[in-house]
């Protein structure tokens, strides 16, 4: 009997296991060419490594199972347009039935990387919070990414007039609002991410014509149809 150090795996799948794994995913998303990564996170019977032991090659494998092997051109951030991003971000928040972590995001195979939000919005949270603010009021793009307003000053006065005693609200303050209060109306809980047609307004606790400084902790979100009603019945 002759000794050898090679060996046969009892876990080692066969090819026409992987074949069919790779055909399964592959149908989720439309037979276009995905990653390992993106293998990883849908496939719940093996991993992108298995499929490199059998086939030798991601593209060997793509190929094998009939599914486009052609890498995707990858999208400079800077050049998707907002509302197509925003368009995914509403799809993807509809599904899950509240705002995503990256987790929840990366598990829903959307078009467009986390990565490409965070960098585009200067993070996560805050592309979250400005796309509440596109449904709610849809302007142009290049006012997404405005710079906050420079203090304006009062010639006659003599002084600088502060943001908190400007009625108008910054974006940057809007979106801080928008934050803290969940994305949603404060008082019915309706989002414009869940619900079309539903439109968020920045509403002075304490109203500025009595004195209410526009400031975070006097300010709070509200739809529309609530500011009006409790407007009415002031």
């Amino acid at each position: 009997m002759s000794f050898s150090l090679e060996r046969s795996r009892i876990d080692k799948l066969s090819k026409d296991f992987v074949l069919d794994e790779l055909r399964r995913v592959g149908a989720q998303r439309g037979s276009r060419y995905f990653t390992g990564r993106e293998f990883n996170q849908t496939s719940t019977k093996c991993k992108h490594t298995t499929v490199l032991r059998t086939f030798g090659t991601w593209q060997a494998a793509l190929q094998a199972a009939g599914i486009d092997s052609t890498p995707k051109r990858k999208q400079r951030a800077d050049a998707i347009p907002v509302p197509a991003l925003f368009e995914e971000l509403g799809r993807v928040w509809r599904l899950i039935g509240h705002r995503p972590s990256k987790l929840e995001w990366e598990a829903s195979t959307p078009k467009y990387s986390y990565k490409t939000y965070r960098e585009r919005f200067g993070g996560w949270v805050n592309a979250c919070a400005q796309f509440i603010e596109f449904r709610s009021n849809p302007q142009p793009e290049q006012s997404l990414n405005s710079a906050p307003r420079s203090p304006i000053i009062n010639k006659e006065a003599g002084r600088t007039i502060l943001e908190s005693e400007k009625r108008n609200i910054p974006l940057k303050l809007r979106l801080e609002v928008f934050k803290r209060d969940q994305f949603r109306c404060i008082f019915c809980g309706r989002s414009p991410a869940m619900e079309n047609g539903v439109a968020l307004h920045i509403d002075h606790r304490i109203p500025f014509s009595q004195g209410g400084k526009t400031e975070l902790e006097n300010l709070q979100t509200l739809c529309r149809d609530c500011n009006l009603g409790k407007g009415g019945a002031l």
